[in-house]
């Protein structure tokens, strides 16, 4: 008998556990083993990764983005008058999150960042705004960039738009989630900000721990839920290497079948990456050991017989008693919320909340017909005694 399989996980100083049980934890037989090696080859030549040389240039700008940030923090605290030592310790930590956290490695894809600092450093100090020059520097009335706001030369905004490896930048001050968007190095960045409730961010700073959000604001939280929810995932699906490979695998794979159905769009009332990550998750809780192809399968089984508004959940949601809303049923049948798909990080919220009837019928039918595809080339594969080593039609194309 083979030994129980654990799929808890520890992180920030919680255990946390599946939703649901697993429904079938046995390894994939070999005739679908076979048939994964079908799927391999078609991944190699139609979903491409990042190559060595792409991966390292955005190793190089995120250590480069990271050592700019804490210079601006010892800045900041420096003009507060705090002592040497305070200083010092400052701190400020640049977290990741999404595909890129994950290490799904998609080529040409953005990076979702987010600088977390302490309370010595404001949103003014992070965009420069409300920065009064000195006389010297006024522009004449004649200067046709006389409207524009000017910065504070040491905001971060202002320092990562002077590097000469950026271009593009364009700061988003007055949106609920206040963004600087650029490129650097011609890799699209978005950095986020993030003020604790704390004198210092060390290098030990645990992003995961609830208490993090302690007498934050909206904007704090907001900013947070991008790494936490991630990080959170990745553990849920990280038991052994073979597994996470296997999530990474089928979770590109999603990506692009969504994409190429015209379905990867929040706005749109769909499937966001974020919503991706977490389906595809709970698929591995069900079939921990399936292999690629088989959770595939089982990936597009699941979802066309959902019985909705059942929840889509990781764990269940717990209360921090922070005093954050937390997502509940009652919550979700009083909002008429047709298709929730909860994130596992505190504060649980809802995160697809723009579902309509309507796009929700129209992703039931996309899954049972990528079921019917992929069910189809398994069958056909084994009438074939695995001589058809090609997995030419798919449920990933138009």
């Amino acid at each position: 008998m083979p030994p129980p399989i654990d799929l808890t996980a520890t992180i920030g100083g919680r255990k946390v556990t599946p939703a649901l049980p697993i429904v079938d934890g046995s390894s994939s037989p070999p005739n679908e083993l076979k048939f994964n090696a079908s799927l391999s080859s078609f991944i190699s030549q139609n979903v491409p990764l990042e190559s060595v040389e792409g991966i390292r240039t955005r190793e190089r700008v995120l250590v480069k983005m990271g050592t700019l940030c804490r210079e601006w923090v010892k800045s900041v605290a420096a003009k507060r008058g705090l002592s040497s030592d305070a200083v010092a310790s400052a701190g400020g930590e640049l977290f990741t999150s999404g595909s890129y956290r994950l290490g799904v490695h998609e080529p040409g894809a953005d990076i979702d960042t987010i600088v977390v600092v302490p309370s010595i450093c404001t949103k003014e100090d992070f965009f420069g705004s409300g920065y009064v020059p000195p006389d010297s520097m006024v522009q004449d009335d004649d200067d046709e960039d006389v409207n524009n706001e000017i910065r504070d030369p040491d905001s971060l905004a202002e320092r990562i738009r002077r590097h000469p490896d950026v271009t593009n930048f364009i700061p988003v001050e007055g949106a609920a989630v206040p963004i600087l968007t650029f490129d650097w190095e011609g890799i699209n960045i978005d950095l986020l900000f993030a003020r604790l409730n704390a004198p210092s961010v060390p290098a030990n700073f645990d992003i995961d721990n609830d208490m993090v959000l302690s007498g934050v604001d909206s904007a704090t939280e907001k900013s947070l839920n991008g790494p936490r929810v991630t990080n959170l995932i990745a553990a849920l699906v990280g038991g052994t290497e073979e597994r996470y490979q296997t999530f990474l695998t089928v979770v590109r794979l999603v990506r692009k079948w969504a994409k190429a159905r015209g379905l990867y769009s929040n706005k749109l009332g769909y499937w966001g990456g974020v919503n991706i990550n977490i389906a595809v998750a709970l698929v591995l809780q069900l079939y921990p050991n399936a292999c690629p192809a088989s959770l595939l399968r089982k990936f597009f089984l699941v979802f066309k017989s959902w019985r909705w508004p059942n929840p889509v959940m990781l764990t269940k949601p717990h209360d921090a008693e922070l005093g954050l809303p937390v997502w509940n049923a009652f919550q979700a049948a009083t909002m008429r919320q047709v298709a929730p798909m909860i994130t596992p990080a505190y504060p649980a919220m809802n995160s697809t909340l723009s579902v309509s009837r309507q796009t929700l019928q129209i992703l039931h039918e996309e899954f049972a017909r990528g079921h019917n595809v992929v069910d189809k080339l398994y069958k056909d594969w084994q009438k074939g005694d695995g001589s058809n080593n090609s997995f030419h039609i798919s449920p990933l194309s138009t």
